[in-house]
């Protein structure tokens, strides 16, 4: 049996006690602190329950009761997602079923460049000969990469977005000179994304954290149990998808910090 938190105990003794209770007497007994643990229960339950709809107009009737609630953020994402508008009338954007068309942030221009990991090491041996060290050549482009590109970035009068564009890479390549096994930018061999996620080494419990990340964004996982099972791998790709990245459903690092920068 699922045990009810304080505030809903409090809640239900209180609506127990029949109508000799008033409903302008319920501030006078609730302190504000015991109100405002209701009031963001309520709002966890009913976000829930729209997310368990799935709806367009599941997750308008959540922002309708909660406008400035705490997921408003990832109930109007959801919204996008299933191609609703927020209001009831307003025109509805498109469904969002395949790459973002035109996306012009910097790391969906970086990935619509196909960069191996091969050309990844090599990038982060060409900028550390640059003397913009990466702290070390793995393919994985961390926080220090992501630095080290922005150190670059900026030392050239570019925009520091830490993210490459095609022009970019080859003007790294340029500056650097030649570096042994430095294959062309944009290759067939494309990002091995599973070799990625292999070397997150990703423990069991930050796994259920990235399921329940997916689950509170709307990309249901089928379950939160630390195994990436074909929901997980769907849901990875469908949110991959709506960001313009390749839905490979296997998590990169750089998409791990984005997952984590949206959900708080």
């Amino acid at each position: 049996m699922k045990t009810l938190t304080f505030p809903l105990l409090l809640v239900t003794s209180l609506g127990l006690t029949g109508p000799a209770v008033a409903q302008n007497d319920f501030g006078d007994i609730l302190s504000g602190v015991a109100r405002t643990m209701v009031e963001q229960e309520l709002e966890k339950t009913a976000f829930a329950q729209a997310q368990s709809a799935n709806t367009a107009e599941a997750y308008r009737n959540y922002l309708s009761r909660f406008p400035n609630g705490a997921n408003r953020a990832n109930a109007e994402r959801a919204l996008a997602r299933l191609g609703g508008s927020v209001i009831p009338g307003q025109p509805s954007p498109p469904p969002v079923s395949g790459p973002i068309a035109g996306n012009t942030r910097p790391a969906s221009v970086e990935a619509q460049i196909g960069l191996s990991r091969t050309q990844r090491m090599q990038l982060q041996t060409q900028l550390t000969k640059l003397g913009y060290p990466t702290g070390g050549a793995d393919g994985l482009w961390g926080s220090n990469t992501r630095a080290a590109i922005g150190r670059w970035q900026s030392a050239n009068n570019l925009p520091a977005t830490g993210y490459v564009t095609t022009q970019q890479v080859r003007l790294i390549a340029q500056q650097a000179g030649p570096v042994a096994g430095t294959p062309p930018p944009g290759g067939s061999d494309t990002v091995d994304d599973r070799t990625e996620e292999q070397l997150l080494s990703l423990t069991a419990e930050e796994r259920r954290d990235i399921q329940r990340r997916l689950t509170r964004l709307g990309y249901r996982t089928g379950g939160i149990d630390g195994v990436f099972g074909a929901g997980t791998r769907r849901a990875l790709a469908s949110w991959q998808r709506d960001e313009g990245l390749r839905a490979s459903g296997y998590i990169t690092a750089d998409q791990l910090r984005e997952l984590r920068r949206q959900t708080g």
